[in-house]
């Protein structure tokens, strides 16, 4: 009885402390519940622009051209835009120019750097946005007609990039395949196992994205071997080390493979729209599938309505994004994403 009654004595001594020191309630060493999962970088789901610099041309060719964004900027303060991609073309006057090809070369930001400092100057009058991602697609014309990559080393475009994101991109506002391997062997292992950054100690910053496959990835590689000291990640295959991002761009019939990469902690670009088709149709089938299999990023045409075309493309509930409905945690609600 004494045993008993002592026992019971120290614990109503514990109760009264318990909230003081995060044992009450669901979350506490007496409750049910574990403490709420941080959000990390992919726990988001973001709307995307495909060539976020691109203008129509006056005379269009094909149907595919026919669309023209806002500046960077204005997609990121009035669209809600947060992902972007860019098409980077080396150039023998020395700059690195974006456009999309000689017959579709309208854009808002004629440099690879003054797109850069665009976004750099709405993400530093903005720092409590979630974090950017920008895909790279570097061009190369004789690999656009034969698929070799002839330009880019005799060019050195790809150094270019990583040279110029280096020059005008903080490092401290850059989330690099480093900041996410930590002290694990290869970039997989630490998406795997340790996870993306938390995402309150990411905002206002940016992810860099090679976005290319075959032979131009691996020469990114060869000059940045596992993606050491690299500052974009890579398109790679799922069995190598360096596997962490991945495009598909077909949500309907590529769903049941992106849920999965998504659960298994790896992010996903998708597409809700391609060449004037769903636009025309109104036809939201692909958009409505990126959402619901987990795309981390949901690339458009069409980020905001359009005189004469009643589609375009929004994140629902977002603020302007949301929370990933297959890799957030229960508890994520939009404005715990972001709300600027």
């Amino acid at each position: 009885m004494r045993k008993a009654a002592l026992l019971l004595a120290s614990l109503m001594l514990v109760a009264p402390l318990g909230g003081c020191f995060g044992f009450a309630g669901s979350d506490g060493l007496f409750g049910e519940g574990d403490p709420k999962e941080p959000l990390r970088l992919n726990h988001v789901q973001m709307k995307g622009t495909h060539n976020s610099y691109h203008i129509e041309p006056l005379v269009s060719p094909t149907r595919e051209y026919m669309y023209t964004h806002e500046p960077l900027d204005v997609q990121g303060s009035q669209l809600g835009v947060r992902q972007f991609e860019i098409d980077v073309w080396w150039d023998p006057r020395g700059q690195l120019y974006v456009y999309h090809n000689q017959y579709d070369s309208g854009t808002t930001c004629p440099t690879f750097e003054e797109c850069l400092s665009t976004l750099l100057g709405w993400s530093e009058s903005n720092e409590g946005h979630h974090p950017l991602f920008i895909w790279i697609e570097p061009k190369d014309w004789p690999e656009q007609a034969t698929d070799v990559t002839t330009t880019l080393e005799l060019s050195g475009l790809l150094d270019d990039i990583e040279q110029e994101i280096a020059q005008f991109w903080p490092r401290n506002k850059t989330i690099a395949p480093d900041d996410v391997r930590g002290e694990w062997p290869t970039l997989k292992e630490g998406v795997l196992n340790d996870g993306w950054p938390l995402l309150e100690g990411s905002r206002g910053k940016a992810v860099f994205v090679l976005l290319a496959s075959g032979e131009t990835r691996d020469l990114y590689l060869q000059e940045h071997p596992a993606l050491s000291g690299a500052l974009m990640f890579t398109l790679s295959d799922e069995t190598s080390g360096e596997a962490a991002i991945f495009s598909l761009t077909d949500p309907v019939g590529d769903g049941e493979e992106i849920t999965r990469l998504v659960t298994e902690g790896y992010i996903v670009r998708s597409r809700a729209d391609s060449g004037g088709q769903e636009a025309d149709d109104n036809d939201t089938t692909r958009m409505e599938a990126a959402l619901a299999v987990g795309a981390h990023s949901i690339s458009t045409d069409y980020p905001a309505p359009v005189d004469g075309i009643d589609y375009w493309v929004e994140i629902p509930n977002g603020t302007p994004s949301r929370c990933n409905p297959i890799a957030a945690p229960a508890w994520c609600e939009p404005a715990d994403v972001e709300s600027i």
